[in-house]
């Protein structure tokens, strides 16, 4: 007798997704969407940006440039027994200086600053800072305690009209002017130096600064120093790429002062200083400017010179 198999029933064929339900369809296309999103944004992380000058040859960039103390700054010079073989009254020169010191920086909160980059040809940006007294200045004369402060306001103040600040970049970032002194060119790369190759998000490089700077008399026992620009973000404001840059330098010196002395027997001070600058900045990498540039520097110092100090500084175009 012939067996009698049961023929297997075909699998019946249904096309992809027909049972998916109306809310998992939504999930579906929300899962997609979530896909191109994650796409374009590591494209946007991996793509390239190349921040460099660009200023017309008639043209004239003018940003009004904030250099102020943002709060009660203190300064103080401790020389010890530096100067007492070659001054009687040692403490009346020190407290002299101090008092100079803050003539000196009522003199700086009075002051506008003006910087101006220009085309100089060749792919080079000059640049000029402009120093002028503010429209209030001589009321804060009247707040002087007493006649000799205010004689020395109107000095320093008359000092700094004019030119403060001569310079140069090239146009691809780097510093053009070598040749002018630390404290000059380290205000350019704080402002005005850019990195000198293509940058994509993420991407550090350093700038040409150097905060502290001592003599032969310093002995150093430790130190550290970060100098790192990074590439935050690169994003379109109405239809313009901007890149974001973030700015964290800091600079830490730890050891001795020793003061001369012309019996031979100097003494050694022991000391501290620490600089710090914090700053965020917007670039317009289509028109090849700032945008906004905003930080703040601190100074922190113990030892032969005692201070705190915190500055702001930022560029506002005109």
């Amino acid at each position: 007798m012939r067996k009698l198999t049961r023929r297997k029933q075909e699998p019946e064929y249904k096309p992809l997704f027909a049972d998916i339900k109306k809310h998992d369809t939504m999930n579906y296309k929300l899962t997609i969407l979530l896909a191109v999103i994650t796409l374009t944004a590591l494209g946007q992380k991996n793509r390239t940006v190349e921040l460099r000058w660009k200023i017309e040859k008639n043209e004239k960039l003018n940003y009004q440039t904030i250099m102020s103390n943002i709060d009660t700054t203190k300064f103080e010079m401790n020389f010890g027994k530096a100067f007492q073989a070659l001054f009687d009254s040692a403490n009346n020169e020190a407290s002299e200086t101090q008092k100079l010191v803050k003539s000196f920086g009522k003199a700086l909160q009075n002051t506008d600053y003006v910087t101006t980059l220009t085309n100089k040809g060749r792919g080079i940006i000059d640049i000029t800072m402009l120093a002028s007294q503010k429209d209030n200045s001589n009321e804060s004369l009247k707040d002087t305690s007493g006649n000799e402060d205010a004689k020395i306001l109107k000095m320093i103040q008359s000092l700094n009209k004019g030119v403060v600040l001569r310079g140069s970049v090239y146009e691809t970032g780097g510093i053009h002017s070598f040749w002018v002194k630390s404290n000059q060119k380290n205000l350019i790369a704080v402002f005005f130096e850019l990195p000198k190759k293509p940058v994509k998000i993420g991407d550090t490089w350093s700038i040409d600064i150097n905060l502290i700077s001592n003599d032969q008399n310093f002995s150093c026992d430790s130190s550290y120093k970060i100098n790192e620009v990074t590439l935050i973000d690169i994003k379109k404001e109405k239809g313009e790429t901007i890149a974001v840059l973030k700015y964290n330098i800091a600079e830490y010196v730890h050891g001795f002062f020793t003061f001369p002395s012309l019996s031979g027997d100097g003494s050694d001070q022991e000391t501290m200083m620490k600089f710090t600058h914090q700053a965020i900045a917007e670039f317009s990498v289509d028109k090849g400017r700032w945008v906004s540039y905003e930080g703040i520097m601190t100074l922190d110092a113990t030892g032969y010179m005692t201070a705190q100090k915190k500055t702001r500084f930022a560029l506002v175009s005109e």
